[in-house]
């Protein structure tokens, strides 16, 4: 385990901190990230004003407000 050394001071403001070489191969090996889905309100909800997600066996509902923001409530 690395520790980072943060110093901060009146008369010093940088920071000096200590190279951790054994995060690198963690870094390297992790596996790309697919790209993030986007979608529109619009299409999410095929023009209703609500959607209800279920997620981990609770329901939430995404709803549309009169000013054109959305409310994720449990």
């Amino acid at each position: 385990m690395c520790l980072r050394i943060i110093r901060i001071g009146v008369y010093n403001l940088g920071m000096n901190s200590v190279p951790c070489p054994a995060l690198a191969p963690a870094v390297a090996q992790r596996p790309a990230l697919a790209p993030v889905r986007r979608l529109p309100f619009a299409q999410l909800s095929n023009g209703a004003r609500e959607v209800l997600i279920e997620h981990a066996g609770q329901v939430y509902r995404l709803s549309l407000t009169a000013q054109n923001k959305l409310i994720l409530t449990k």
